[in-house]
């Protein structure tokens, strides 16, 4: 994100339904100030003391930068895929080749089309209990910021509930869960054995 803008990122394996999120904030403004001005008291201050939210960089968080502290919260656990909004797709693109990262890239849109079915499938897997996440102030406040925008048709996205809200630690769980549910509602790979003859 820019520089008021919170930068996300949820891990999370379908096996298991583990979901673990973290939020990234620049160090201009101060948390505290920031916390002022968005309206949020000391909450992210908060955050910050549990682990859930770090600051980096001054004026914007460096991709490049955020990138290896994403890998690093994951290191030695299998990539199967990185999913992610397609909001600064170049840039992170970029980061993503330079820091030599070997995963399937998924690139999704927050608008109704990619919005719906990830909400929806987000929506099923919390249903049904496929979602298990510790207590979290990070994702509990994105969630109470966050709100589904309906068309015509009856497709939904996500969107603020408030323009100064902080949504992007629910976006990115969505992204991350209904990624993993694409994965397992895809038809296993039949091994086909070698024939000799």
């Amino acid at each position: 994100g820019g520089s008021a803008s919170m930068t996300a990122a949820a891990f999370y394996w379908p096996d298991t339904g583990r979901l673990e999120c973290l939020g990234w904030f620049p160090t201009a403004p101060n948390l505290a100030d920031r916390g002022a001005s968005d309206g949020v008291g000391a909450r992210y201050g908060e955050m910050a003391s549990r682990g859930e939210l770090s600051t980096l960089g001054h004026a914007t968080v460096p991709v490049a930068a955020w990138l290896s502290e994403v890998m690093r919260h994951i290191e030695g656990e299998r990539v199967a895929a990185l999913c992610m909004d397609r909001y600064k797709q170049a840039e992170l693109g970029q980061a993503i080749d330079a820091a030599g990262i070997r995963a399937p890239l998924i690139w999704r849109g927050f608008g109704f089309k990619d919005g719906n079915e990830d909400c929806e499938r987000f929506r099923r897997s919390c249903f049904d209990g496929l979602v298990k996440a510790a207590p979290s102030l990070l994702l509990r406040s994105a969630f109470a910021e966050t709100v589904c925008l309906r068309d015509p048709a009856n497709n939904i996205k996500l969107a603020k509930a408030r323009s100064l809200g902080r949504i992007d630690a629910a976006s990115a769980s969505v992204l991350a869960v209904a990624q993993g549910a694409r994965m397992l509602a895809a038809p296993a790979k039949k091994v086909r054995e070698a024939i000799w003859l």
